[in-house]
């Protein structure tokens, strides 16, 4: 009996893990090691706003993975053993391998003496974000909360507005800053989408900075390279991603960062039958950000190539998209809309947003094997 593990059940996976039973039919024992729920990152702004609550926004992977007939380990990878195929988790499970795919997400990095602080919250992983909403929310009403975001890029921009609009909502009174060392807000798109994202922080009342890192904390103050610190009740910090360490601790090929180095068929370098998508892989064929749409367009791609590879057959090539739809959730019923070069904002953003996001959980949860 063939041996299929999937370390993650991350946007990459979801797919496959749909479709388990079309892997237990074919006679291949299946492991799914992996948190419980899967939370879907374009709803985490959300949860935090109060738009989305938990059973909107995740997906019950160990049932999935259970009723297909799989096994489910709630847990985590701790270590891969790539030369003797073994994958060693953090409860002390050893599980062999014939393929292995890896979708373990990527972390935030913590400046120093923010690590433990129940003031300083990454934007990642998304249960965080519904988590800092309820303490909010039971946080004194009459007492004014402080509220810095460090980072301007797009999860940055959407944790400040979201924010924003629970306090709203919730006739919450709050001050939030945005701060970004970058000169401009959201740099990985077009100049007015960066524009205009800081004319909507100025009108709503969200003071921005920019040109300011954070580079520690000491007790409530947020300090920053300029020597300058600044008092918070809670800090969001959406200060850029990189892969967890478990794929440099092994013996896979692995870039600068530790993202598994993968082919153009997704698959690693070094080692034929392990696999990998979304944030943690490095695609040797060309550079790609860790945008979500590159995640959800792998999955595919990924489940057909670790039937050939268990099974026999051809391994499918993966081709990257140039140009992508990214909308902004903006918390008050409008986003923020871009592909290419083209940038529109508006109620019409939100509603198309919400609408692609529940459509991709309902074809989650619906999905038969093919």
């Amino acid at each position: 009996m063939k041996r299929l593990v999937f370390a993650g059940a991350g946007h990459a996976h979801l797919y496959s893990l749909a479709r388990l039973e079309r892997f237990v039919r074919a006679g291949v024992s299946v492991t799914v090691v992996s948190p419980r729920a899967f939370w879907y990152s374009g709803m985490g702004p959300g949860l935090l706003s109060g738009q989305y609550e938990a059973e909107d926004a995740s997906v019950d992977v160990g049932a999935m993975t259970e009723s297909a007939g799989g096994r489910f380990l709630e847990d985590r990878v701790a270590s891969i053993d790539a030369d003797r195929r073994v994958v060693s988790t953090e409860g002390g499970e050893r599980v062999a391998y014939d393929a292995l795919s890896l979708n373990v997400g990527s972390e935030v990095a913590v400046p120093p003496g923010g690590e433990g602080s129940g003031r300083v919250i990454p934007v990642k992983p998304v249960s965080l974000l519904l988590d800092l909403r309820h303490r909010i929310l039971r946080c004194e009403p009459r007492r004014s909360l402080r509220i810095l975001v460090a980072g301007g890029g797009a999860a940055g921009c959407e944790a400040a507005a979201n924010a924003l609009a629970l306090c709203r909502r919730r006739g919450r009174k709050a001050s939030v800053r945005l701060v970004t060392g970058e000169d401009r807000l959201l740099p990985g798109m077009p100049e007015s989408a960066g524009r205009r994202m800081a004319d909507w922080c100025r009108g709503n009342g969200i003071a921005v900075e920019t040109g300011r890192r954070v580079s520690g904390f000491d007790g409530e103050d947020a300090l920053f390279g300029d020597g300058r610190r600044e008092a918070a009740d809670f800090v969001l910090l959406a200060t850029g991603v990189h892969p967890p360490p478990l794929m440099r601790r092994s013996a896979l090929a692995t870039d600068e960062e530790g993202a598994l180095r993968v082919d153009d068929r997704l698959q690693s370098v070094s080692h034929p039958g392990v696999f990998g998508g979304g944030d943690c892989i490095r695609f040797e064929s060309m550079p790609l950000s860790r945008a979500g749409v590159y995640a959800v367009r792998q999955a595919p791609v990924l489940f057909d190539n670790l039937l050939a590879s268990l099974l026999g057959g051809v391994l499918r090539v993966f081709r990257p998209q140039e140009k992508y739809l990214l909308i902004l959730n903006l918390g008050d019923g409008t986003g923020l809309i871009t592909r290419g070069k083209f940038v529109a904002s508006g109620r019409a953003a939100f509603r198309l947003k919400d609408l692609l996001d529940r459509r991709f959980l309902r074809t989650v949860r619906g999905a038969r094997p093919r």
